[in-house]
């Protein structure tokens, strides 16, 4: 064989299963970190509560919907006192470079 060729390695059945099985498992890991990270930056959710997927997702959106709520009142406030805002600080929506 030259160096030039990678060489395969043979994984009998009982080795790819382990391999498939950690591999889900640190997903699964992932994933529960992410969702521990959206509790700790969202107010309205604490460790005691439900911690079902679903809870989290709807809180979360309930934040985000009340973050451009404000973000729309104050970019008002700032227009009724004659402040210019910086195009970069008004949310656009997803999907739209908002930098």
């Amino acid at each position: 064989m030259t160096d030039d060729k990678k060489k395969t390695t043979i994984l009998s059945d009982d080795q790819k299963k382990a391999h498939h099985i950690a591999s889900e498992q640190k997903r699964r890991e992932n994933i529960r970190s992410e969702f521990d990270r959206i509790v700790d930056l969202t107010p309205s959710l604490n460790d005691r509560e439900n911690r079902s997927e679903l809870n989290i997702l709807t809180k979360l959106a309930d934040y985000i919907d009340s973050l451009k709520e404000e973000n729309l009142k104050l970019i008002q406030l700032c227009k009724e006192k004659g402040i210019d805002v910086p195009a970069n600080l008004i949310y656009k929506g997803p999907g739209i470079d908002n930098d």
